[in-house]
């Protein structure tokens, strides 16, 4: 397995919003705090700038224990906050705790410990693995397929994996490994979604690629 890049590295605090300011107070400044000391290119002016359900922070930098300048992103719900990069879910971990830490010296602002902590990775990546080998069935299904169609190939696109809370609100992301939609067979490009940080997201895949060709 070659990674090629990471799409989506998400770490999501779930708690009370309301706790962190229980008197009420104006929070302008505080937006605007967040948006000079991240240098969001993008940022709502006030509480009502809100974008489906949430106060949107967009392109800013955030350099943690690498020395790395990356990309951030923040999304502030009524139940918790959002960090999005593209390098690994550690770093949007070290940025949430950036904020809060932040929040707390400069603002006087006390967020509670999250009641829930959750991962969302996506990953694009190179294998020599081919998805047709999880059942011995599928060669001559997708041979049967080649013959119907006999000006375009086909192969098992997808794997998929999600709870019995599937399509429920909040429910997690389903678990996925797929051809890369677009890509030609040729290039081996596959992408993967997963629910967790982006090591064990690795790893998964890692095990995944490792028993699939060992078949």
């Amino acid at each position: 397995m070659k990674v090629l890049y990471v799409t989506t590295a998400r770490t999501i605090w779930l708690f009370d919003f309301a706790a962190i300011n229980p008197t009420g107070l104006s929070l302008r400044r505080v937006i605007a705090g967040i948006t000079e000391r991240y240098k969001f290119a993008k940022a709502p002016k006030n509480e009502l700038d809100i974008e489906e359900n949430h106060l949107p922070f967009r392109s800013g930098v955030f350099t943690g224990k690498r020395g790395v300048p990356i990309l951030i992103q923040l999304s502030i719900y009524g139940d918790g906050f959002v960090g999005d990069c593209m390098s690994s879910t550690d770093e949007s971990s070290e940025f949430l705790v950036d904020l809060v830490s932040w929040l707390k010296s400069d603002h006087g602002l006390t967020v509670p410990q999250p009641n829930e902590v959750n991962h969302l990775s996506q990953i694009d990546f190179q294998s020599d693995m081919s998805l047709t080998a999880l059942n011995p069935f599928f060669p001559s299904l997708a041979k049967a397929l080649d013959g119907f169609e006999k000006r375009r190939r086909y192969e098992v696109g997808s794997i998929q994996f999600w709870t019995e809370e599937a399509g429920k609100v909040g429910t997690v992301a389903a678990v996925r490994i797929e051809r890369k939609i677009g890509a030609p067979f040729s290039s081996n490009h596959y992408f993967s979604q997963a629910p967790l940080p982006t090591a064990a997201h690795l790893e998964l895949i890692g095990g995944f690629e490792k028993e699939l060709m060992k078949g």
